[in-house]
């Protein structure tokens, strides 16, 4: 009886010490709300009712694409691996639509507010001296 009593405290104390992982909470499907991308010359290019932007992120790696909902025309998609910390992310694209962007790496303030993700931030692409654009994106989890 002893032995039984001192097995089941000891797997009591074994389940008791483990850390459960912490979920990632960029993992999952996210549909664009609204964006607001400001450019150096003041254009500001806010996201139209018409458009459709979803990106996966999963693992390591992540997926978007956006689209013309009126037209069923593709706008730009692309892909490759993120990176989170705290309040930063990153995405490395590795194929994408804007093929002179391939290999770039983009780093992101980020929050969240229940299940949206409110990604922030002057956008500055590595080996640029002055950040391209001011960012301002607003994403829904839908999965």
């Amino acid at each position: 009886m002893k032995k039984t009593y001192y097995f089941l405290l000891a797997i009591l104390l074994l389940l008791l010490s483990c850390e459960t992982e912490k979920k990632n909470p960029v993992e999952g499907t996210w549909e664009l709300i609204s964006a607001n991308w400001i450019f150096a010359d003041t254009t500001q290019f806010p996201n139209s009712e018409y458009d459709r932007e979803v990106k996966i992120i999963g693992g390591k790696h992540f997926l978007f694409i956006r689209q013309d909902t009126t037209k069923n025309d593709l706008f730009f998609s692309g892909g490759g691996t993120y990176s989170f910390d705290e309040n930063k992310y990153s995405e490395t694209l590795e194929f994408t639509s804007w093929v002179g962007d391939i290999g770039s790496t983009v780093t992101y303030e980020c929050q969240f507010e229940g299940d949206m993700w409110i990604v922030t931030g002057p956008i500055k692409m590595e080996g640029e001296e002055r950040p391209l654009w001011q960012l301002h994106e607003e994403w829904k989890r839908i999965e």
